[in-house]
């Protein structure tokens, strides 16, 4: 008796360290992480992880979306004014048609960026997939943490495409077709209006691009995971060509 009597305390004590050991693992089990690797206010460290990680999967799902949008119409708008320009080329005077092969020339590089650097939103729309899958067997932290690297990625994408380095990138580029138009040929008229028009669809290409994961990061860094994405407006921009003038209808994201 005596020594079953001395084995039911320390059968309580285990008891009461496992109980507490549970307790204290309790925020980890609800899928709370403490941690984060973009930074941001005390509020984003305490909500849930799973609503962290499905604030940033639909987030970055729309971001793909509209990344598609917006470079499959670019891609299409510059083959369109390549093929146009080098169609009518042969067809007009030879002075005018070196202007006009020219000016293809110059529509197909702004096709280069689409093809040779996409924006990385669109290729990790994938990994957002493998990413749900790892979630139901691993730790919600990890696949957390691999979230908000996709994320960060993103948006810093996002931005260095809308910085000045791009916006130097297109005034450079256009400056040089002027520069061949009019003291290479001696067309300084075609050169100027191939200035203008090409700075022009420049910058409305750039300021159109996508910035949702950009936008999704402020967001999430403030702990606001119920704010709604920006939609798709819609506006007019003028646009000057070689033989006339009009409108051109612009989606910024």
């Amino acid at each position: 008796m005596p020594s079953c009597y001395a084995r039911y305390p320390m059968g309580w004590l285990w008891r009461a360290l496992w109980v507490a050991l549970v307790l204290s693992a309790r925020p980890a089990f609800g899928g709370e992480c403490t941690v984060s690797l973009v930074g941001g206010e005390p509020a984003l460290q305490h909500l849930n992880a799973e609503a962290r990680l499905r604030f940033i999967h639909e987030r970055l799902r729309i971001d793909a979306h509209h990344a598609r949008i917006w470079s499959y119409s670019w891609g299409a708008i510059y083959s369109a004014l390549a093929t146009g320009q080098f169609v009518a080329a042969p067809l007009v005077s030879h002075a005018s048609g070196l202007d006009l092969y020219l000016g293809g020339g110059a529509a197909l590089i702004g096709v280069i960026p689409l093809v040779v650097t996409p924006l990385k939103v669109m290729r990790d729309e994938g990994r957002l997939d493998e990413l749900e899958a790892e979630t139901l067997r691993a730790d919600p932290c990890v696949a957390l943490a691999r979230a908000e690297e996709l994320l960060n990625r993103d948006a810093a994408n996002e931005a260095q495409g809308r910085s000045l380095l791009f916006h130097g990138g297109n005034v450079v580029v256009n400056a040089g077709i002027f520069l061949i138009i009019g003291a290479g040929f001696g067309h300084w008229t075609s050169a100027t209006i191939s200035l203008l028009t090409g700075i022009a669809t420049g910058e409305i290409m750039i300021f159109t691009q996508p910035v949702g994961a950009l936008k999704a990061l402020r967001h999430y860094r403030h702990g606001d995971l119920g704010s709604s994405p920006d939609g798709i407006r819609i506006g007019l921009a003028p646009l000057i060509a070689k033989d006339g003038s009009g409108m051109v209808l612009v989606l910024t994201y």
